[in-house]
C-alpha cells in the first residue's frame, strides 16, 4: 500500500470509532424555516422568509395562480434522478418499480416515489407528496416543486405545464404562462407575437382556434386578419368588379376606364380588411389588403402595374376574399405608351329614313395614354352629316357621335380612321314613299290682298291621279267643324310628280289657277286649317276620318293639325310649302337651292316637320314642269 493511503487510514479510523460511539444517543434537531435546508415537517426551504417566490415563509409551496393549489408539477428537478418528474408511471431509478410522482427513476429508493403517498423504500415514511422525508436524503420530495431529496431534479407531479407561475395566462387578459405577453382574446398584445390581436374574444390563431377579427395582425402569424369581430354583425362580399379593366405600367392607381370596386352586402360595423390576391406579379395590391372604415360599404382597389414583372402574360386575375366569400375580376396590364387601335364602329349597319338622326359609337382596343382624335367621313358625302372628328379621352375606350341622314335615298358608308387604319359601317338612307296626293303649298294671302289665296296639290307617285270630286275644306283656327267645302271639277287629273293649282276668286298670281273655289271660303292669314279628302268627306268628319287624305294646320292657334301645327305665320307675300325631304330648308327649297326641283313629297304626318315658311310664294299648276 502506498504511503499516502497509510497516512489517511488513521484519521479515517478514528472518525469511524467516534460515529460508532455516538450512534446510540441521537440528538433531537428542530426544523428551522429559512435556513435553506428542507428539514422534518418542511416541504420546501429556499433560504428566505419571503412569500410569493415559490416557497412561502411557512416552508410550504406558493399556491398556483391558476388553481390556488400548491404547485406539484414544475420544471424543477426530481430528487431521485435529476430528471423532470412528470407524474407518470415510469420506473424509479433506484428500484425498477413504478414511480408514482415522476416519469424518471427515483435515485434513492426501490419503492414507489412520493407522488403516491406510498412508503419510500428507504424510510417507510410517505414520500414527498406529504412533506415527509424521502428515503435517500431525509429531504422533502418534489411534489411541491422543490428539489426531490434524492437528486435535486425537479418533480413535476402532473406532467402538465405550469400555468400559474406569475407568467401571463392566455385568454383572460392576465399574463400568459408562456411568454409574459398579454393574451389575444382581449385586444391586448398576443401571446405569440406581442402584436395586437384581432379582438374577437375567441382563441387566437396561435392557439389553434380561428380568429375572425378586424384585419389587424393576427397573434399567431403576424399576418392581417381578414374577418370581422366575432361579436358583431358579420359582413360578406356582394360584388367585385367590373372585370376586364386596365392598369398602366409604372402607376399605382384605380383601374380604368372604370375603377375596380369591392362592395359589401352590409355596412362595415367596424374597420374591415378584405384580402386581395393576384395571379400574377404584373398586377399587385399594396399589402394584399383593402380597408373599409366603419360604416363604409364600397372601397376602390388601388393596383400597382408592371408588365415587366411577368413577361409571359398581360393579364392578372385578382381574388377578393372575406371570410368564406371570394370574388374574382381580371385586370389587363398595359405598357407605358401602348398604342391604341380601332376596334369597332357600331352599329355596323343601319337603314334610316331621310332626315333621321342615329347615334354611333367608335371603340378602341385598349385605352390610350393620351387623348386620341379619330377622323370621320361619309362616302358619298351627300349620305348625310357627321362631325369631322371625335375624340377618345385618355384612359377611356370609346366616344359617341350622331349621324344625320340626308334627304334623298342613298347607300354608302361611314368611315372612322386613326393612325392610318380605318373601320367602317354601312348606311342606307330611305325616302318615305308617299302614295297619295298631298297639299304642297298654301298661301292664305298674297300681293293682291287678303283674298289673293291659293292651295297647291302635288302628285308624288309615278302614275297620274284623277282627283275629280275631291274635297278641299277649310276650318278656322279654333272652330269645331270645317265650314268651307269645295269639290274639284270633273276631269281634274294630276300627272306623276306634277301639280294642280286651286285658287280663290280673288287669286291674282301666276301661273294661272287650274280651278277656283270662288267665295266658298276665305282663309285667315294668321292661323287656320285646310284639308283634302275623297268626294264623300263631310264637313263635320273628324281629323282621323278615313276619307281624309291630308290636313295642314298653320299658325300659332291652329287646334287640329296633323301632328304639330306649323308654328309661324307666313308673311303677306309668303306661303307654307311642303319639304322635298326631311333635311330640306328654306334655302334648299327656294330658287337655286338643292331641293328646288325635287318636288314636295315629304310627309311624316307632322305639319311642323313637313313644312317650311317661304318668304315669297311659288305657285305651280298642271302646266309647270314635273319635278325630278
Amino acid at each position: 500500500m502506498p504511503w499516502s493511503f497509510r497516512q489517511l487510514l488513521a484519521p479515517l479510523s478514528a472518525l469511524l470509532l467516534f460515529m460508532s460511539a455516538c450512534g446510540d444517543d441521537p440528538v433531537e434537531v428542530r426544523p428551522v424555516c429559512g435556513n435553506g435546508i428542507v428539514e422534518a415537517g418542511e416541504t420546501c426551504d429556499d433560504g428566505n422568509r419571503i412569500n410569493g417566490d415559490g416557497c412561502e415563509n411557512t416552508c410550504r409551496p406558493t399556491p398556483d395562480a391558476g388553481t390556488g393549489e400548491p404547485d406539484s408539477g414544475t420544471p424543477d428537478d426530481d430528487a431521485g434522478t435529476g430528471e423532470d418528474d412528470a407524474g407518470t408511471i415510469e420506473d424509479d431509478a433506484g428500484t425498477g418499480e413504478d414511480d408514482a410522482g415522476t416519469i424518471e427513476d427515483d435515485a434513492g429508493t426501490g419503492e414507489p416515489d412520493s407522488g403516491t403517498g406510498e412508503p419510500d423504500s428507504g424510510t417507510g415514511e410517505p414520500d414527498s407528496g406529504t412533506g415527509e422525508p424521502d428515503s435517500g436524503t431525509g429531504e422533502p420530495d418534489s411534489g411541491t416543486g422543490e428539489p426531490d431529496s434524492g437528486t435535486g431534479e425537479p418533480d413535476s407531479g402532473t406532467g402538465e405545464p405550469d400555468s400559474g407561475t406569475g407568467e401571463p395566462d392566455s385568454g383572460t387578459g392576465e399574463p400568459d404562462s408562456g411568454t409574459g405577453e398579454p393574451d389575444s382574446g382581449t385586444g391586448e398584445p398576443d401571446s405569440g407575437t406581442g402584436e395586437p390581436d384581432s379582438g374577437t374574444g375567441e382563441p387566437d390563431s396561435g392557439t389553434g382556434e380561428p380568429d375572425s377579427g378586424t384585419g389587424e395582425p393576427d397573434s399567431g402569424t403576424g399576418e392581417p386578419d381578414s374577418g370581422t369581430d366575432a361579436g358583431t354583425v358579420q359582413v360578406s362580399l356582394e360584388s367585385f368588379g367590373p372585370t376586364g379593366v386596365f392598369a398602366r405600367t409604372g402607376t399605382t392607381a384605380p383601374t380604368f376606364p372604370e375603377a375596380l370596386t369591392i362592395r359589401l352586402r352590409e355596412d362595415a360595423p367596424a374597420e374591415v380588411w378584405v384580402e386581395v390576391a393576384s395571379s400574377s406579379p404584373a398586377v399587385t395590391v399594396q399589402g394584399g389588403m383593402v380597408r373599409f372604415a366603419a360604416g363604409e360599404r364600397t372601397a376602390t382597389v388601388q393596383v400597382t402595374a408592371n408588365i415587366d414583372a411577368d413577361p409571359e402574360t398581360d393579364k392578372a386575375t385578382l381574388t377578393a376574399t372575406l371570410g368564406n366569400d371570394s370574388r374574382e375580376a381580371t385586370v389587363r396590364v398595359l405598357a407605358v405608351n401602348q398604342v391604341a387601335e380601332l376596334s369597332t364602329l357600331s352599329p355596323e349597319a343601319i337603314s334610316v329614313a331621310a332626315g333621321e338622326v342615329r347615334g354611333f359609337t367608335v371603340e378602341l382596343d385598349v385605352p390610350p395614354a393620351q387623348d386620341t382624335v379619330i377622323q370621320l367621313a361619309l362616302e358619298p358625302a351627300n349620305l348625310g352629316t357627321v362631325p369631322a372628328t371625335v375624340t377618345v379621352a385618355a384612359n377611356t375606350l370609346s366616344a359617341k357621335f350622331d349621324f344625320t341622314a340626308g334627304g334623298t335615298g342613298a347607300e354608302g358608308s361611314l368611315v372612322a380612321t386613326v393612325g392610318g387604319a380605318s373601320i367602317s359601317a354601312a348606311i342606307e338612307v330611305t325616302v318615305a314613299s308617299t302614295n297619295h296626293i298631298v297639299i304642297s303649298e298654301i298661301a292664305p294671302a298674297g300681293p293682291g290682298g287678303a283674298n289673293d289665296e291659293f292651295v297647291e296639290l302635288y302628285n308624288p307617285t309615278s302614275s297620274p291621279v284623277d282627283i275629280s270630286g275631291y274635297r278641299i275644306q277649310y276650318k278656322s283656327a279654333t272652330g269645331a267643324n270645317y265650314t268651307g267645302n269645295y269639290a274639284l271639277p270633273s276631269g281634274s287629273i294630276i300627272a306623276p310628280r306634277s301639280y294642280f293649282l286651286v285658287g280663290s276668286g280673288s287669286y291674282a298670281g301666276t301661273p294661272a289657277r287650274d280651278a277656283s273655289w270662288g267665295t266658298v271660303f276665305a282663309m285667315a292669314a294668321g292661323s287656320g286649317h285646310v284639308r283634302l279628302g275623297y268626294p264623300e268627306l263631310a264637313q263635320n268628319d273628324p281629323l282621323g276620318h278615313p276619307l281624309v287624305i291630308d290636313t295642314v294646320g298653320y299658325g300659332s292657334t291652329a287646334n287640329a293639325p296633323e301632328g304639330n301645327r306649323i308654328p309661324a305665320s307666313a308673311p303677306a307675300a309668303g306661303s307654307y310649302e311642303r319639304k322635298a325631304s326631311a333635311t330640306s330648308t328654306v334655302e334648299s327649297m327656294t330658287a337655286g337651292g338643292a331641293d328646288e326641283l325635287r318636288g314636295n313629297g315629304y310627309d311624316s304626318d307632322d305639319n311642323a316637320a313637313d313644312f317650311i315658311v317661304r318668304p315669297t310664294r311659288q305657285p305651280q299648276n298642271t302646266a309647270s314642269p314635273a319635278e325630278q
